[in-house]
């Protein structure tokens, strides 16, 4: 599991079914660093599109070249713009499971609580 996605993904799931628990307060206070992370990554992702460069170093084609290499590196395959969208899909996901490590938390907690007074009522 050594692939962040699939870490979140994975501990996501186990917060939806009741296995991992996250104090409200700090999964909210996760929950909302991740959100203030992807505005900033998002504002990153727009202006990569104008990273392009291939014309400035000039029309002859080992100047062409040259600026379709610095391109690939802005926008091309595994370049900064594709880094940028992992980097927003790992966020997300860490996002999703703070908020859901959350929520188990206070459903948990309600549920023992309506379990406590269920038992003391009997009595």
């Amino acid at each position: 599991m050594s692939n962040p996605q699939t870490l979140f993904t994975q501990l996501a799931r186990d917060a939806e079914e009741g296995l991992l628990f996250l104090e409200p307060d700090a999964a909210a206070t996760c929950a909302q660093a991740c959100a203030d992370f992807l505005i900033v990554l998002d504002q990153l992702q727009r202006e990569a599109e104008f990273l392009q460069c291939k014309e400035a170093f000039g029309h002859l084609p080992s100047a062409q070249a040259l600026g379709q290499k610095f391109d690939d590196k802005a926008i091309g395959p595994g370049g900064f713009a594709e880094v940028l969208q992992q980097h927003i899909d790992t966020v997300t996901r860490m996002k999703t499971l703070f908020e859901t490590a959350g929520r188990a938390y206070v459903e948990t907690d309600a549920e023992t609580r309506d379990r406590l007074a269920a038992v003391a009522s009997e009595r």
